[in-house]
Parts: structure tokens; C-alpha cells; sequence
């Protein structure tokens, strides 16, 4: 990861320094700065009111596909007063869709960065020991639990309306409301399972083999060669930006 090409949200750390920027002397502090980052942020990546935005947003863009449906359906009746009711229900949709739309992909953007950051912070070391310090407790749970009903709901609602005879005015509308609902669960979804993952890759003892994210497990009591530490830290422990 560029850190000159991404900036990290405020307030939050920055990605781990490259390896000729190394601040720390020992193994120890390493561990001490390693979890104190990603406590940061993950609390920052798992935060409740996140959730609720992403949520929000979803159902302010499906009442906005309805609109549009809607303002779309009464301007192809060719009446008048249907076609002001079109322009209307339009205008509002977009000052649905729009912003909603804008909102989750800001979101998605500072996911990505936060995402990566603590997989780049979490590859620097493996130590179960201090996994208290950073775990965020039912924080993944808050996400992947709605975020699966979410998903199903979306995906009941996409099977109704092919399957089902619900007419053509608002087989439209629901095909789209169940998009909407699948993907923002699905969001959800991966953002769980990717701390997940972390959770269990810390968990996971060394046996000298690539780990999930590709670099190569060094065992915390064999130093390895080069390696500026006196403790058995790896010097290949560390990712490159």
C-alpha cells in the first residue's frame, strides 16, 4: 500500500512505517505499537454507528428507486398532470439516490484504506498475546448479523418478483429495492469476515508456511538472518509499502 498516494481518516493511524523507518528497538515494542494501532483501527473499522449509516443509506437509496420508478411510470402516461408528477417524484429521487449514493462509496473508499492498513499492521507480527488489546468485542458480529438478513432479504425479494406474478409496474421496483439490499449486506458481509481472518490469523500458530495474506510465517524464536533484534524477531516480518 502507497502511503503517498492514500491518506488515512483523520484522527487514525497512519499504515506501518517501510523498513528502512523502523522505530522500534526490540520485539516488545514492536507488539506494544502493533496493538495499540490496530485497536485504533479496528474500533474505527467495527464502529456501531458505521453500520448504522451504511444501513441508513440503503434504505434512503431503495426509497429513492422507488421514486424514480415511479416518477419514470407517470411520465411515459402522456397526461399532463402525470408528467408533473413525474418531474416530481424524479426530483426527488434523485435528492435520494444521490447523496445516499455518494455517502456509501466515501464509505466504501475509507474502508478500503482502514481494511488494508490493519492487514499491512497485522503482517508485521503474530502474537495471540496481545489479541485482547485490539479485539473488538461482538464488533464483527454487529455487522455480519443484519448484514446476512439483509442479504436474504434482498435476495427473497429478487426471487419474488421473477418468479411471482407481481405485474410489470412494480416488478422494477422490486428487482431493484432487492439489489440494493444485497449488495449493502454484502458489504457488511466482507467487511466481517475480513476481520475475521485477521482474528484467526493471530490465533493461528506459526508453521513456516505463507500464511492467508502470502508472506511466509517466521517463527517468533528463530531469528532470521540479518535480523538487527537480539529476541527472535524476524527481520522478514515486516511488509514492504
Amino acid at each position: 500500500m502507497r502511503k503517498d498516494v492514500m491518506t488515512p481518516p483523520i484522527e487514525l493511524p497512519s499504515p506501518p512505517p517501510g523498513p528502512d523507518e523502523r522505530p522500534w528497538k526490540d520485539r516488545a515494542g514492536l507488539l506494544e505499537e502493533r496493538a495499540r494501532v490496530m485497536g485504533a483501527l479496528a474500533r474505527w473499522y467495527l464502529a456501531p454507528h458505521r453500520a448504522l449509516l451504511l444501513w441508513l443509506s440503503t434504505l434512503v437509496f431503495a426509497l429513492g428507486w422507488s421514486l424514480a420508478v415511479s416518477g419514470f411510470q407517470f411520465l411515459v402516461k402522456g397526461e399532463i398532470i402525470e408528467h408533473v408528477l413525474g418531474v416530481i417524484f424524479l426530483g426527488l429521487a434523485l435528492g435520494a439516490t444521490v447523496p445516499s449514493s455518494l455517502g456509501v462509496a466515501s464509505g466504501i473508499r475509507r474502508d478500503v484504506f482502514v481494511g488494508a492498513c490493519l492487514r499491512d499492521w497485522a503482517e508485521l507480527e503474530r502474537d495471540p498475546q496481545t489479541l485482547p488489546h485490539w479485539r473488538v468485542s461482538g464488533g464483527a458480529l454487529l455487522w455480519l448479523g443484519p448484514s446476512i438478513v439483509l442479504t436474504c432479504l434482498g435476495l427473497a425479494l429478487g426471487g419474488f418478483a421473477v418468479f411471482a406474478d407481481i405485474g410489470t409496474e412494480s416488478f422494477g421496483t422490486v428487482v431493484g429495492i432487492g439489489i440494493v439490499f444485497a449488495v449493502a449486506g454484502a458489504l457488511g458481509m466482507a467487511k466481517a469476515i475480513d476481520y475475521y481472518r485477521l482474528v484467526s490469523r493471530e490465533l493461528r500458530p506459526d508453521t513456516g508456511v505463507p500464511d492467508g495474506y502470502g508472506r511466509d510465517a517466521c517463527a517468533p524464536d528463530a531469528p532470521g538472518p540479518g535480523s538487527p533484534y537480539d529476541d527472535g524477531f524476524c527481520d522478514d516480518g515486516f511488509c514492504s509499502d
